[in-house]
C-alpha cells in the first residue's frame, strides 16, 4: 500500500486542484500559460452529467456534484443506458413503466441537487452506435444548454465496459458537434437555430486528470447519493469508494479529492499541447 500511495502523491503534486474557490497551479511551467490550462467548474452556471449508467455520476464525482451545487451551480443529470431491458418483466412494456434504476437515479439526483436531464432509453450493453448515443446525447445539449459536460473518460487504459468507452466518446462527438448549425441536417431547409457551443468538457473515471476536486466536506454527501442505488450499493463499493477518494488526495491539503479530466473548447480539437 505504501508504493500506491507514493504513486499518487507524485502523480497528485503535478495536477491543478481546486481548494475552495481559488486554483492552485502544479509544478509545471506550461500549467501558468492560460492556454494549456484546464477550465476552472467554479465559474460555470450549468453543467451536465452525462453517465452510462445510472450511479456513475454519484460513484465518480457525487462530491463534485455536491461541490458545485453549493457554489449554486446548475447541474443536471443525463442517463444514457438503464435496465428497462435487463428484466423480464418489463417484457413489452419498456417505455411504459419506471424501472427500479431509474427511480433510484431520481432519487440520487433530488438527495444532491440536481435536475434530471431525462433517460435516453438505450439497453445495457447497447449495439447501437457510437453516432447513434451521440446524437441522441446532442439534442439534450442543445436542450439544456450547459457551460460544461462531463462523462467517463473512453480512454481509460484499463476500461474493459464498452458502454463506457461508447459513451464517454459519443459526449466527445456530441460535445463538438453540437455547435454545428447544419448538423445532423437543416430544418424547413434553414440552418439550424438550436446549436450551443459548450465552453469544455470533462471526464471522470481517468488516469490521466489535470484537476483535483477537494472534496473533504462534500464525501459523506457523496457517499449517501451512492446509497441510494439501493440495488447496486453494497459495504464493499462504498469502501473502495472512500480508499480511492483518500488515494487521489495523497499529496495535498485534502483528505478526499476526485479526479477530473478537463478541457476548454478551445483544447477540444487540433489541440497536441499539453492541459495542465
Amino acid at each position: 500500500m505504501s508504493k500506491i500511495i507514493e504513486k499518487f502523491k507524485k502523480r497528485n503534486r503535478s495536477v491543478r486542484f481546486n481548494l475552495e474557490s481559488a486554483a492552485l497551479s502544479g509544478l509545471s511551467n506550461v500549467a501558468a500559460d492560460p492556454l494549456c490550462a484546464p477550465p476552472d467548474l467554479s465559474k460555470a452556471k450549468r453543467v451536465l452529467f452525462v453517465q452510462p449508467h445510472p450511479d456513475d455520476n454519484q460513484i465518480a464525482a457525487g462530491g463534485t456534484i455536491a461541490w458545485l451545487v453549493s457554489l449554486g451551480v446548475e447541474v443536471w443529470e443525463l442517463t444514457v443506458l438503464d435496465d428497462r431491458y435487463a428484466n423480464p418483466d418489463y417484457i413489452g412494456r419498456e417505455n411504459e413503466v419506471e424501472t427500479v434504476r431509474q427511480k433510484e437515479a431520481k432519487c440520487a439526483q433530488e438527495y444532491l441537487g440536481m435536475k434530471n436531464a431525462g433517460f435516453l432509453g438505450f439497453a445495457d450493453k447497447t449495439r447501437a452506435s457510437i453516432d447513434e448515443l451521440s446524437v441522441a446525447i446532442m439534442k439534450v445539449i442543445r436542450r439544456v444548454q450547459p457551460d460544461y459536460v462531463l462523462s467517463a473518460d473512453p480512454l481509460l487504459a484499463n476500461e474493459c465496459h464498452s458502454d463506457h468507452i461508447k459513451v464517454g466518446t459519443a459526449v466527445k462527438y456530441a460535445c463538438m458537434d453540437s455547435e454545428c448549425d447544419f448538423y445532423p441536417e437543416f430544418v424547413d431547409g434553414k440552418l439550424r437555430t438550436d446549436a450551443w457551443k459548450v465552453k469544455g468538457v470533462g471526464f471522470y473515471y481517468t488516469d490521466k486528470p489535470n484537476t483535483l476536486i477537494d472534496i473533504t466536506d462534500f464525501e459523506e454527501t457523496k457517499i449517501e447519493s451512492i446509497k441510494k442505488h439501493v440495488s447496486q450499493s453494497n459495504v464493499a463499493l462504498l469502501a473502495g469508494v472512500r480508499l480511492q477518494n483518500q488515494l487521489f488526495a495523497a499529496g495535498t491539503p485534502f483528505k478526499a479529492a476526485e479526479p477530473l479530466r478537463l478541457q476548454t473548447n478551445l483544447q477540444m480539437h487540433c489541440f497536441n499541447l499539453p492541459i495542465e
